[in-house]
């Protein structure tokens, strides 16, 4: 991957490790677009010159009305860092918590799954 002139999209990208790299990658001259759940921290981003999308990757329908905006506003997208994720504490020794498994895997595996099949369209 060059490492400049890229449109960079990343989800999680609000905080953390996600605005470490937006940051970093839009000091590098690459165009960076955050997406994340929390408005807060989109218009942190914003503040930042990032540009940002609000997006879910645990929601299909939030997943695809991100991949469409991408497409449309950054048509020269050429990189995805899929850094959203959670991490939750569950305990299995009581027989975990089929709700939270459930949405580790929504956003984990297939919100990431889901966004790079509908980039590819």
């Amino acid at each position: 991957m060059n490492m400049t002139g890229n449109t960079i999209l990343i989800t999680g990208g609000g905080s953390g490790i996600g605005l470490a790299l937006a940051e970093e990658f839009a000091r590098m001259d690459n165009q960076v677009i955050v997406a994340a759940r929390s408005p807060e921290k989109l218009k942190a981003a914003g503040q930042r010159g990032l540009a940002t999308i609000p997006a879910d990757v645990s929601d299909a329908a939030s997943i695809q009305a991100l991949a469409t905006r991408v497409m449309q506003e950054f048509p020269n997208t050429n990189v995805v860092v899929h850094n959203a994720a959670i991490s939750k504490r569950e305990d299995l020794v009581r027989g975990g918590d089929s709700k939270l498994q459930e949405e580790t895997v929504a956003t984990n595996l297939l919100g990431p799954m889901r966004l790079t099949n509908a980039l590819m369209r």
